[in-house]
């Protein structure tokens, strides 16, 4: 039964299966000389209120438009392709096609934009909280973080068609987003790191594993640097660029923010050991003659040219499991117990691990949270007291017990 409407209210009345839904009449229509009116349906009656409130205001001053037969996947590549586009670096550009070429489009694309609700995008991120979701053939469901993900993409098309006037409320307003768990950080400890870098060594790329560990570099910022970006006199490496992997390629790219456009101080021994990869690129370039590429590049195969990320990674992978079959090898022939090889052997974690594990290494030692934060080209040196909270956690904790054993100390 209607109830009694308020001002710019329309009607608003309880339907059979406890939904509301009220109208508002938004114009005339000439042809069939009878009113147009617009539709609204909620959970509450408040809830539809405040939609006919927020249209009523718009018919008052004249700023209303009717929303359009377009579909929600003619929206989404026009907002991609021409609002988006332009100022996306690469990879991003293509990581929100793929979001939403594979992910949104198939479930929604379909659609009416005007007639899509917040029911249909939750319906949306409910399915890719399923086993089966994933694209990359695993099992189980998309990650909290990749539906975050796919809603930030989808709130943000959705605003702009709200704005232009496509539509009346952004309904990705309303929907419930998984909580993104909060992974624990992997990095290497002190004996690991030296198990590591003994047997990483013998490796061609053993200067770009050190490196890292003393600078906290990303993969890709590490592989695009080249040597008038160091220095070797003053001790210090400069990042402007990064190299990434794209449909066209490998390919080099300004840096994700201006923080991570940074020059980050390097200690003596990793300068040796730049100095030690600078000799044996020169020997490789004599050896190669015309075939090699200079492209200044500090860390490249044999002939100068780009290293593959993904080639890179599987070559830092192959270290671990060397290390790890030689345990199992040497365990055997001594007659070893299980729990002696595990020692011996060492915990695999993929490359940015190295990253987590400089700056865990650095707190741990007592280094200014904030020189690792400008070491890291964190944004907030908040954000990363929060990333590496559980080290800093036990910092407290170890300087709690000294201060206590100190106050002790004064009581005898």
């Amino acid at each position: 039964m209607a109830k009694r409407r308020g001002n710019n209210e329309g009607s608003i009345s309880k339907l059979k299966d406890g939904t509301w839904r009220g109208y508002l009449t938004v114009g005339y229509n000439p042809e069939t000389k009878k009113s147009k009116r617009k539709y609204f349906y909620g959970k509450t009656r408040k809830e539809v209120k405040e939609k006919i409130t927020e249209i009523a205001g718009k018919v008052q001053n004249g700023t209303y438009k009717e929303a359009s037969k377009m579909k929600v996947a003619d929206w989404f590549n026009i907002w991609l392709e021409e609002y988006q586009k332009q100022s996306l670096r690469q990879t991003t550009y293509e990581s929100y096609k793929m979001q939403i070429d594979k992910h949104i489009l198939p479930f929604i694309g379909n659609l009416q934009l005007k007639q899509l609700e917040t029911y249909h995008l939750q319906a949306l991120y409910n399915e890719k909280q399923k086993d089966g979701a994933r694209l990359d053939g695993k099992k189980g469901p998309l990650s909290p973080r990749s539906i975050r993900y796919i809603h930030m993409i989808c709130h943000a098309c959705l605003e702009q068609a709200k704005k232009e006037g496509r539509l009346i409320i952004n309904p990705a307003e309303s929907t419930k987003v998984p909580a993104e768990n909060k992974k624990e950080i992997q990095y290497l400890d002190t004996e690991q790191v030296k198990k590591f870098l003994a047997k990483a060594r013998e490796s061609r790329h053993f200067a770009a594993y050190y490196l890292v560990l003393n600078t906290g570099l990303r993969r890709g910022e590490l592989l695009a640097l080249r040597w008038k970006d160091v220095d070797l006199k003053e001790g210090s490496v400069t990042v402007n660029q990064s190299l990434v992997r794209t449909k066209d390629g490998l390919i080099f790219q300004a840096p994700k923010t201006k923080l991570s456009n940074r020059t980050i101080s390097i200690s003596k021994q990793a300068i040796n050991e730049l100095k030690m990869h600078w000799r044996r690129q020169e020997g490789e370039k004599a050896e190669a003659e015309d075939s090699y590429e200079n492209n200044g590049l500090v860390f490249c195969n044999e002939l100068g040219q780009r290293l593959c990320p993904r080639a890179f990674t599987r070559h830092y992978e192959k270290i671990y499991e060397k290390i790890n079959r030689e345990a199992d090898a040497k365990g055997e022939k001594e007659n070893w117990t299980k729990e002696q090889i595990e020692d011996e052997k060492i915990k695999p974690v993929n490359f940015h691990a190295l990253r987590h594990t400089f700056a865990t290494l650095s707190l741990q030692e007592g280094t200014d949270p904030r020189t690792i934060q400008e070491a890291l080209g964190h944004y907030k040196v908040s954000f990363t007291l929060d990333v590496y909270s559980g080290v800093t956690s036990r910092m407290k904790k170890e300087a709690t017990d000294k201060i206590g054993r100190l106050m002790a100390s004064c009581l005898e």
